[in-house]
C-alpha cells in the first residue's frame, strides 16, 4: 500500500479519503477500529465519518480521530502526567521571572496587569521557539546582538539578553507544577517519541498536511520511519513552496496523479459597507436550493450578528462554527460599566454617571428583585429623574452620589409609589427599600472591597447566578453563551497559583478586562447540517459546492500580523522563524483549495476609499485574464439600495380644534418669536408640548447661568422695591453672601473641578454689574419679576397674552423703564419702524426687520396695566456683559424718537397682528424656516420635520 497520497485542489479531499479506506480496507475486509487519523483541526473528522457512514451503510467501531494538538497531547500523556496551563498562569509565571531575570524590562509597568501584554508576547515567542524546536545555542547569537544593541527599545534588548535564562526558568516552573503550555506539550513529544508505545495503532493517518513545525515534522518523521503513519497531501509541491519543503525533508514526493485546473464559476461583487454586503450575501443565498452543500466564510467575527440578522428569515438551518468576540455582547458591558464605577468612586461617592449607567443597563433595569420585574424599572426610572434634576429634590444634580442618600431618600419612594399606583400595582415602601437594597448590594457593594483573585471569582459568580435566575439573560441564547464562556473564565481566575495573593482592585478588574477583550465564544451546533458558516481556517480539508467568502479585502484576507509588538522582526527570521511569508501562504493556500474544490464561489468584499479587494481577488482576476487574454473579464457588480426620497419638510396642516385652540390660547413674546424663526418649531414646542430632555448633571450652559443671575437679581434687589436702590458696601456684602450661597446650591455639586473658573468669572461681571447699578440715576424699583397680562385686540379679534418682566424703574425724570436683562451678548432688538414697512409684513420679512416682539409686547402690557398708565414709558434691553455704553442699555425708543412713539408701536401691532393672523390662518401649514442653516443644525427637532 503506498505510504503518501496527493490529491488535486480541485478534488474532494474527504470523499478521496473515504474511498481509499473503503478500497484498502472495507473491501478487504479490515478492521478500521485500530487505525487513527490526525487532522489540523475538529471538524473534518465528522465529515470523514459521516462520508463513512454512508459507505458503509450500518453499524460499525469507527477509527479514532484526532486534532494535530490532541494527538500530540494524547502521546504526550502516555508518558507523563500534565495539564495545559492556563493563560493567567502562564502570564503570571513570566512575569515573576521577569522580576527576578530581566527587571529592566518591568519600568513603567510594574503591575502585573501593566505587564500581562507584555507577558503575553514573551509567553508567545518562547512558545514559537519550543514548537520549532529552537535551540538555546541558537539564541546565544541573539544575546550577543543584543548585548551591542537592536534598533529596538532598550527594555527590549534588556528581554532578548536574558531570554535563555527566562525559557529555562519557564520551562522549569511549567515542569514542577506539570501544567505545560502547547509550546512544550510539542516539545517534550517529540523529544520523548522513540519512547512512545503506539501498539495500539495499526497506522496513524495524518491527512491534509501543509505547514509543520519543526517538533511535528520529527514527531511524524519518527512515526513514518516506524511505517506506522501514512502522509495524506492536497496539492502539487511545484506549486507551493511549503509542500516542497515538506517533501525535501521527508523524502517523499508530493504530486497528484492528475493535477486539472479548477473549473468553479466564479462571481465577484462589491459592497459599500457591512450591511450592504451581508444584503449581497442574503442574495446570493436566496437563490441556491442545495444549502445543505453551502458554507458562508466570514473572515471578520464582528459581522456575524448583521449577517445572521438577514439569513434567519430565509435559512431554517445553520451550524456556527467560529468565534464571536465576547466584547460585543450585553454582559460585556455591564461589566465594563459596573468596573467604570468603581474607578471613578470617590471615597464613599459614586460618580453620577457611572452609578446611573449601571442601573440603567437593559439587563439590570428589568431585573425581576421582587416578584414583578416593573418596580425594579420604576424605581430605576425615579431614581434617574432624581439625580438628574427632573424631580426636585435635595440629590438633584449630584455629580457624586453615595448609596446611603439614594437608599434614604423619602422622595424617590414617595415618587415611586404614586407611579406604581397609577400602574394599579401593589407595593409598599418595604418593598422598594429592599430593592433598591438589594440593587446596591450586588451592583456596587459586593466590588468594593475585593482584594485578591478568589474574592472576585466568588463574587463573579454569584453576581452571573443572579442574574440567570433573576434578569431576562436567559431569555436570548446568545447571552446564554456569553454566560457560558464566562463561567468557564471563573473556573481560570479561581485556579492560579496567585488567587490569594493581593492585588489591587483595579488591577484585577484590568486583568478580567482584557481575559473578556480576547474571549472568543464558539457556538454549539450541528456541524453536518444546513448552511455551515465558517472562519477560512475551519474549512482545513473541507469541500462545498457553493462557497461564498464575505470581506474578501485587503489586510482582511490575507490576515497578516506585519509588526511584530514585542520581538523584532529581524531577531524571528535569524532563528528561521518567518512567521509573515508562512502565514501568506497558508491563507492563500486554504482559500485556493476551498474555492477549487467548489462548483460555484460568490467573493465579496467592500469598495470604498480606505478599503481596495484583497491581493487574492486580483490573482483571480489575472489568471482569468491570461486565460481569455483579455483585460475585461470579470464584470463585478457593486451593491445599490433603492432609496426612497421623503419629503424635504413636513407640512402640518391646521385642523378646526387646532385653529379654535390658537384662538384661544395664551402667547408671550418667546412663542411669538419662536413663530417668527420656524412655525413648525412653534408647532412642536407650544402646540405639541415637546421639549428637549436635559441632563441636570451636565455643566451648566448659558441658560443655567441667565437663569440663576435672574434669580439673584430678583432675591438681592427685592428689599429695593418701592424704594431707591442703595449700592452700598452692606449691600454688596449681601449680595455676594447671597451669590456664594446659591451657586453652591445650584451649581457645586454639578461642576467639576474647574467649577472655581466659572465662579471667577462671575465674581467679577457682578462686581462690574453692581458698580454700574450705583452710577444708573434710579429713583425707585417699582416691581421685579411680575407678571403682566391682558388682551390685546389685533385685526378685529382679541388674543390672549402674558409677560414676565425682570424689572421696571422709575427713573429721576419720574418716567418708567421696562427692564430685560440679557446675560448673552446677542443683540435681537427690531429694526427702524421704516425699514419694517417698506420690506412688509410676511413672516419672512418680520423675521428679519422685527426680530423680536420682546420690548414692544412688554411695553405695551405694562402701558395698558392700570397701576402704570398715563406714564411716559420705555422698554431696555440690560446687557449684563456688556456695560459700558449707556450703563449697558439698549432702548426701544431713542430719546428723538419719543414724539413718534405712537406710530411706532402702531408698526408693531400691525406687524403683530400680522404674524397671529397668519397663525390662526387654516390655509396657511405649520412648514420649517429653513433659511438659517445653523439654527436647523442646532433645532432640538430637526429629526422631527423630515
Amino acid at each position: 500500500m503506498e505510504r503518501v497520497v496527493s490529491y488535486s485542489l480541485g478534488e474532494d479531499f474527504i470523499a478521496g479519503l473515504a474511498e481509499f479506506i473503503e478500497k484498502n480496507y472495507l473491501r478487504q475486509g479490515r478492521d478500521i477500529n485500530r487505525l487513527a487519523f490526525v487532522f489540523g483541526g475538529k471538524r473534518p473528522a465528522l465529515f470523514l465519518k459521516k462520508e463513512l457512514s454512508r459507505r458503509i451503510k450500518r453499524g460499525f467501531f469507527p477509527p479514532c480521530f484526532f486534532s494535530m494538538d490532541e494527538f500530540v497531547g494524547y502521546l504526550l500523556s502516555k508518558k507523563e502526567k500534565f495539564s495545559p496551563v492556563s493563560d493567567l498562569e502562564a502570564s503570571f509565571i513570566i512575569y515573576r521571572l521577569a522580576q527576578k531575570i530581566v527587571p529592566d524590562i518591568l519600568a513603567g509597568r510594574n503591575s502585573f496587569s501593566q505587564f500581562l501584554p507584555w507577558a503575553r508576547e514573551i509567553a508567545n515567542f518562547i512558545q514559537q521557539l519550543d514548537l520549532e524546536n529552537i535551540e538555546n545555542a541558537a539564541l546565544k547569537n541573539i544575546q550577543l546582538k543584543a548585548a551591542l544593541g537592536y534598533d529596538v527599545p532598550e527594555n527590549v534588548n534588556a528581554l532578548l539578553k536574558g531570554i535563555i535564562s527566562l525559557r529555562q526558568e519557564y520551562h522549569a516552573a511549567l515542569k514542577d507544577k506539570h501544567a505545560y503550555s502547547r509550546g512544550l506539550i510539542y516539545l517534550f513529544c517529540a523529544k520523548h517519541i522513540p519512547e512512545i508505545d503506539l501498539s495500539e495503532f495499526d497506522t496513524i493517518f495524518f491527512c491534509g498536511l501543509f505547514y509543520l513545525h519543526k517538533t511535528e515534522e520529527d514527531i511524524i518523521k519518527n512515526i513514518y520511519a516506524l511505517k506506522k503513519a501514512m502522509l495524506f497531501f492536497q496539492g502539487n509541491a511545484e506549486d507551493w513552496l511549503v509542500l516542497e519543503d515538506i517533501a525535501q525533508k521527508f523524502s517523499i514526493p508530493i504530486e497528484p496523479p492528475e493535477d486539472s485546473k479548477p473549473r468553479f464559476n466564479l462571481s465577484i461583487q462589491a459592497g459599500f459597507d457591512v450591511h450592504s454586503e451581508v444584503c449581497l450575501a442574503r442574495e446570493i443565498i436566496k437563490k441556491i436550493n442545495n444549502l445543505e452543500e453551502t458554507a458562508i466564510i466570514l473572515p471578520e467575527p464582528n459581522n456575524l450578528i448583521p449577517l445572521l440578522s438577514e439569513l434567519s428569515t430565509y435559512v431554517k438551518d445553520f451550524n456556527i462554527s467560529m468565534g464571536y468576540p465576547l466584547k460585543r455582547s450585553a454582559l460585556y458591558s455591564l461589566f465594563e460599566y459596573i468596573f467604570k464605577a468603581q474607578e471613578t468612586k470617590k471615597g464613599n461617592a459614586y460618580y453620577t454617571r457611572d452609578y446611573l449607567r449601571v442601573l440603567s443597563h437593559p439587563l439590570i433595569k428589568n431585573l425581576r428583585v421582587t416578584d414583578n420585574p416593573a418596580l425594579t424599572r420604576v424605581l430605576i426610572h425615579k431614581i434617574e429623574e432624581i439625580l438628574l434634576g427632573r424631580e426636585k429634590t435635595p440629590l438633584g444634580g449630584s455629580l457624586f452620589i453615595s448609596l446611603s442618600d439614594v437608599y434614604n431618600s423619602k422622595e424617590l419612594y414617595h415618587l415611586a409609589a404614586e407611579t406604581m399606583k397609577n400602574m394599579d400595582i401593589r407595593t409598599d415602601w418595604d418593598a422598594l427599600r429592599k430593592t433598591v437594597k438589594e440593587l446596591h448590594q450586588i451592583l456596587f457593594v459586593c466590588w468594593e472591597d475585593i482584594s485578591n483573585f478568589a474574592e472576585f471569582s466568588l463574587n463573579l459568580e454569584k453576581f452571573l447566578d443572579f442574574l440567570l435566575r433573576r434578569s431576562l439573560l436567559g431569555n436570548y441564547p446568545f447571552n446564554l453563551k456569553m454566560a457560558e464562556s464566562i463561567f468557564s473564565l471563573i473556573e481560570e481566575l479561581n485556579n492560579p497559583s496567585f488567587r490569594e495573593e493581593p492585588f489591587p482592585k483595579e488591577d484585577i478588574f484590568r486583568i478580567f478586562k482584557h481575559k473578556l477583550d480576547n474571549e472568543m465564544i464558539s457556538f454549539s451546533g450541528s456541524p453536518l447540517k444546513g448552511l455551515q458558516i465558517l472562519g477560512l481556517l475551519e474549512t482545513r480539508s473541507l469541500s462545498f459546492e457553493n462557497v461564498v467568502v464575505m470581506d474578501v479585502n485587503e489586510a482582511v484576507i490575507p490576515n497578516l500580523k506585519i509588526y511584530e509588538p514585542l520581538i523584532p522582526r529581524e531577531v524571528m527570521i535569524s532563528l528561521g522563524i518567518n512567521r509573515l511569508e508562512k502565514d501568506e501562504e497558508i491563507q492563500r493556500y486554504q482559500f485556493k483549495r476551498l474555492l477549487s474544490s467548489a462548483r460555484n464561489v460568490y467573493l465579496v468584499y467592500q469598495k470604498s476609499e480606505d478599503k481596495e479587494k484583497s491581493r487574492f481577488i486580483e490573482e483571480l482576476i489575472w489568471e482569468k485574464q491570461r486565460e481569455l487574454r483579455a483585460l475585461e473579464v470579470l464584470p463585478i457588480p457593486q451593491a445599490g439600495f433603492k432609496v426612497r426620497v421623503l419629503p424635504k419638510r413636513v407640512e402640518i396642516k391646521k385642523k378646526p380644534e387646532v385653529i379654535k385652540f390658537l384662538r384661544e390660547c395664551e402667547y408671550s413674546a418667546s412663542s411669538i418669536n419662536t413663530y417668527l424663526r420656524c412655525p413648525l418649531m412653534f408647532y412642536y414646542q407650544y402646540l405639541l408640548g415637546l421639549e428637549e430632555k436635559r441632563d441636570f448633571l451636565d455643566e451648566p450652559e448659558g441658560r443655567d447661568i441667565g437663569s440663576f443671575i435672574h434669580e439673584l437679581f430678583k432675591d438681592a434687589f427685592s428689599r429695593f422695591v418701592g424704594k431707591r436702590p442703595r449700592i452700598d458696601e452692606k449691600f454688596k456684602k449681601d449680595f455676594f453672601v447671597t451669590l456664594d450661597r446659591k451657586f453652591a446650591d445650584e451649581f457645586q455639586n454639578k461642576m467639576k473641578s474647574d467649577a472655581f473658573l466659572t465662579k471667577e468669572v462671575l465674581d467679577f461681571r457682578m462686581e462690574k454689574f453692581l458698580e454700574n447699578e450705583g452710577e444708573r440715576q434710579v429713583k425707585e424699583i417699582l416691581c421685579l419679576e411680575k407678571t403682566f397680562k391682558d388682551r390685546i385686540k389685533l385685526d378685529g379679534a382679541f388674543f390672549k397674552f402674558q409677560a414676565i418682566v425682570d424689572r421696571i424703574d422709575r427713573l429721576l425724570d419720574d418716567s418708567i423703564l421696562i427692564l430685560d436683562y440679557k446675560t448673552g451678548g446677542s443683540d435681537i432688538m427690531p429694526e427702524g419702524v421704516e425699514k419694517i414697512e417698506a420690506a412688509g409684513f410676511s413672516r419672512e420679512a418680520l423675521r428679519d426687520t422685527v426680530r423680536s416682539f420682546q420690548l414692544p409686547l412688554y411695553l405695551y402690557l405694562v402701558e395698558h396695566n392700570k397701576e402704570y398708565k398715563g406714564s411716559r414709558m420705555n422698554a431696555a434691553l440690560y446687557f449684563i456683559r456688556n456695560l459700558r455704553e449707556d450703563f449697558g442699555l439698549v432702548r426701544l425708543f431713542k430719546e428723538e424718537e419719543s414724539g413718534d412713539k405712537e406710530k411706532m408701536m402702531s408698526v408693531y401691532l400691525k406687524a403683530l397682528g400680522s404674524i397671529l393672523g397668519e397663525i390662526i390662518d387654516p390655509a396657511v401649514p405649520f412648514k420649517a424656516d429653513e433659511s438659517d442653516i445653523y439654527q436647523c443644525s442646532s433645532c432640538p427637532f430637526s429629526c422631527l420635520c423630515r
